[in-house]
């Protein structure tokens, strides 16, 4: 009799065993997921704040070269904690001048684009980048008497790895500046805004 009663309840103990082991199983999956979620919102944070808190991009000089409308800009980009590791590929840089209302873009003369050089970079030092531009406008807007009113815009991406699966920052930024109208060879004095 004791074995006919065991028989009987077999499968209910075995059913709730296999769901048990169903509902431990699921609580499990969803547990190590919360936890992969978790490190990839604290690594995506991590690089955010690489590129928007910690990589600089400054406007070094410009120089007129003397040859018709012709400009020479050093860009400087720079990690302000070295101690953390950062790579940047500076995809395209553009300039505009300001003609009435309007932001008209002038031809950028970027080094690396004609030899298809976006390489990525180690930000440790500073990284140095010299593109020229032609300006054909005359009737560039002066907001400032003796000053053109310009736009420099520059498109970078940003991870903390070299070769980055995921976690790429896009960083577009525009700098707005003053330079001088003065047509002399050599240093353009300039105003940052």
């Amino acid at each position: 009799m004791k074995s006919a009663t065991l028989k009987r309840y077999r499968i209910p103990f075995l059913v709730t065993g296999i769901v048990l082991a169903l509902v431990f199983l699921d609580f499990f999956v969803g547990y190590r997921q919360d936890k992969i979620l978790e490190e990839r919102k604290a690594q995506k944070k991590r690089v955010e704040r690489l590129a928007w808190y910690l990589e600089r991009t400054n406007i070094e000089d410009i120089f007129y070269t003397g040859e018709g409308g012709r400009y020479t800009m050093k860009l400087k980009y720079e990690n302000v904690r070295p101690d953390e590791e950062m790579w940047i590929m500076v995809f395209s840089i553009k300039a505009f001048v300001q003609v009435g209302t309007l932001w008209r873009e002038l031809s950028v003369n970027d080094m690396r684009m004609k030899r298809g050089d976006y390489s990525v970079e180690r930000l440790k030092d500073p990284l140095t980048m010299t593109v020229t531009f032609d300006m054909p406008f005359t009737d560039y807007q002066e907001l400032m008497p003796g000053y053109m009113h310009m736009k420099i815009n520059n498109l970078s991406y940003i991870s903390a790895e070299a070769v980055a699966k995921e976690d790429i920052i896009e960083k577009n930024e525009d700098v707005f500046i003053y330079v001088s109208t003065e047509k002399k060879k050599g240093k353009v004095k300039t105003l940052l805004r």
